[in-house]
């Protein structure tokens, strides 16, 4: 397999766990972007030092990115609420980290590709709301323009859908 999920933000395993990937010829990481993490203070103020260090301790493994970025739908505080109606917010905020990571010379890292949100066709991903195809592709297609306004060489993928049974 080329990607290989993880959980890299418990420093203490991260470089262990990194260099099993690249022995194993892992070229892809998928790793979690919560936002509440980076910006969960409030709009614009931003906590970089869990993510600079995650991304550049996958950078420095020659392991390639995926982001996946979403925020936890079991928050009732966030100040940027959930989706639909946050799309506007979420995709500042991806800008921002699009354009901190656009593995550029100057850039603070590389993040190669973006994948937008978890599961929206969950009621409890997608705000307690019923599932909306048509809302996730405008919410998609924001956060897609903000990525390529920061990086145009990035990819930026769909979020991954849950299996269901029903409509919840």
């Amino acid at each position: 397999s080329d990607v290989c999920s993880s959980d890299l933000w418990r420093e203490e395993i991260a470089d262990r766990d990194l260099k099993l990937m690249e022995d194993a010829k892992f070229r892809w990481v998928k790793q979690s972007f919560a936002w509440e993490t980076i910006e969960g203070q409030g709009k614009g103020i931003y906590d970089w030092s869990i993510s600079d260090r995650v991304v550049g301790q996958i950078n420095s493994h020659n392991l390639k990115l995926l982001a996946r970025i979403s925020s936890d739908p079991e928050l009732t505080n966030f100040w940027a609420g959930h989706p639909p109606q946050n799309g506007d917010n979420f995709a500042d905020f991806v800008f921002n980290l699009a354009s901190r990571y656009n593995c550029t010379p100057q850039a603070v890292g590389c993040i190669q590709a973006y994948q937008i949100w978890n599961e929206p066709n969950l009621g409890r991903e997608w705000g307690n709301n019923r599932p909306n195809p048509a809302q996730y592709v405008q919410f998609l297609g924001k956060a897609y323009q903000a990525i390529k306004r920061a990086n145009p060489n990035a990819i930026v993928i769909s979020a991954g859908m849950a299996p269901t049974g029903d409509n919840s």
